[in-house]
C-alpha cells in the first residue's frame, strides 16, 4: 500500500487510500513509538513510504532473515516488466502487494527506464553499494524488502531487483 508519512513533534501519521477515498488517515502513533509501532505497521501491511540507503554484505544471507526470493525488473518497448526468480516457499499475497507498490514507485520515478535521468537520480540520492552505478536501498521502516538498483548497463540488463525476506 502506498502511504504518505507525516511526522510532527508529537506523532507519526500515515495517510493513504481507504475504501476508494484518498488522503485518509490509516495509522497514528506517538513519535517515541516509531521504531516499534510504526515499524510493525509498515511491515505487517507492507506499506511503502519511499526508500532510503541501506547496506548488507550478502543479499541472500542476512542474519535473522529468511531469503524468500527476488523480483527482477527490466525495461523494454517503453514499459517496465518483471518476474519472480529464486522463489522459496513462504512468499505471501501481501508480499506480492508490497512488491507491486515498489514497482509502481519505480515506474513512476523512472518512466523511461534506466536512462540518464535514472542514473543521475541514483547517483545524487543514493550511496553506491559494492560497485560504481550499483545502489542498495530499502523501503523506509521495512524489514521485508531491499531494492538493488544497477545502472551500469542501462536498459540492456535488469537494472532493478527487489529482494523479499521473512523474519
Amino acid at each position: 500500500m502506498q502511504g504518505k508519512l507525516v511526522q510532527t513533534a508529537i506523532c507519526s501519521i500515515v495517510y493513504g487510500t481507504f475504501q476508494g477515498k484518498e488522503n485518509q488517515e490509516l495509522f497514528r502513533c506517538p513519535r517515541e513509538l516509531d521504531n516499534v509501532d510504526l515499524r510493525n505497521y509498515v511491515n505487517k501491511e507492507r506499506v511503502f513510504l519511499g526508500v532510503k540507503n541501506d547496506y548488507v554484505e550478502d543479499l541472500r544471507n542476512i542474519e535473522g532473515k529468511e531469503f524468500l526470493g527476488y523480483y527482477r525488473m527490466y525495461f523494454s518497448n517503453g514499459s517496465w516488466y518483471g518476474k519472480w526468480l529464486d522463489v522459496k516457499e513462504g512468499v505471501e499475497n501481501i508480499d506480492v502487494v508490497g512488491i507491486e507498490d515498489i514497482t509502481n514507485w519505480i515506474r513512476k520515478q523512472f518512466p523511461q527506464g534506466c536512462d540518464f535521468f535514472m542514473k543521475n537520480y541514483c547517483s545524487e540520492h543514493f550511496q553506491t553499494w559494492g560497485a560504481d552505478n550499483r545502489y542498495l536501498v530499502k523501503p523506509i521502516m521495512s524489514d521485508v524488502f531491499k531494492v538493488m538498483i544497477d545502472t551500469t548497463y542501462g536498459n540492456g540488463d535488469y537494472p532493478v531487483r527487489i529482494y523479499c525476506y521473512r523474519k
